[in-house]
């Protein structure tokens, strides 16, 4: 795609590359030189629009060429891109900015509203704390390809629907992830972490445990043997993410030694719904 060596790109695409979404029809284009790309939650690059049953989008990824009008270009492809995904039954658009981002001032010009923001622990492993022991009959073991199903199942009642992970993107995960670990008892599986490993930089990229067994230490156990592996394996420290209104994760990060980090990205909503004539109220 020619606008991505843009100096205003956005991206958002988090395990997946651009290029995967070359073929899309979920792109919106403006002639005089701009790119937007709103995905449903539960869509893949191969996947229509009319197969979504999502009511949640997410802005991916957005470009102005140098010489574009930005205003304009953007006013032309967000209206677009809303109306299409508002028709299809979306009614949320969200987006996660930086407070350097370019992107953000069009954002908020257009509706976009603060939700929360997406807060970043660190914890520099000499300073980790041991987890409790598990409850008992409990125990962990690394993921294997016949947990992906129950895995998804876990983290769509994990999360609420904004931050779930959908099968297309746990794929990706399972394929990719430094490691993937499961909490398991003899009724199956109920927790599970993901975490990356780049350089000395460890990152915990998902943590669930399901809701009837929360509190319980099932979601220390599972992040300190993440940081124990990445620890093994030559991260010097180890980062991961949770919204400003998810206390109860915060405590428990606080309490194993992760501190939170200077930089708290917003996250911004757009509610949508279809005109009488077509557009977007």
């Amino acid at each position: 795609m020619r606008l991505q060596g843009a100096r205003r790109v956005f991206d958002r695409l988090d395990w997946w590359d651009v290029n995967a979404w070359e073929g899309s029809a979920l792109w919106s284009f403006c002639d005089e030189g701009a790119a937007l790309l709103l995905v449903p939650l539960d869509l893949s690059p191969d996947d229509a629009l009319d197969a979504t049953r999502a009511a949640t989008a997410w802005v991916r990824w957005c470009a102005v060429a140098d010489d574009g009008k930005a205003p304009a270009c953007l006013r032309r492809v967000f209206d677009e891109a809303e109306a299409r995904l508002a028709a299809h039954g979306v009614r949320e658009v969200w987006c996660i900015v930086r407070s350097f981002d370019w992107l953000r001032p069009y954002l908020r010009e257009r509706g976009y509203r603060p939700a929360s923001r997406l807060l970043t622990f660190q914890v520099e492993l000499e300073r980790a704390v041991e987890a409790p022991p598990l409850p008992a009959g409990l125990w962990l073991r690394p993921a294997h390809a016949g947990d992906f199903d129950v895995v998804c199942g876990l983290d769509a009642v994990a999360f609420d629907e904004p931050w779930r992970y959908p099968p297309a993107l746990m794929r990706l995960a399972f394929e990719r992830a430094f490691a993937v670990t499961v909490a398991a008892c003899a009724d199956g599986i109920v927790g599970y972490a993901c975490s990356l490993l780049h350089q000395a930089n460890g990152h915990i990229v998902r943590l669930a445990v399901h809701p009837s067994l929360r509190l319980q230490g099932i979601g220390a156990g599972l992040l300190m043997d993440s940081v124990a592996r990445l620890r093994q394996a030559g991260a010097q420290a180890v980062s991961l993410n949770t919204q400003s209104d998810n206390r109860a994760a915060q405590r428990l990060y606080r309490r194993l030694g992760f501190a939170l980090l200077d930089e708290k990205p917003a996250v911004l909503r757009k509610p949508i719904a279809p005109a009488a004539d077509g557009g977007v109220t």
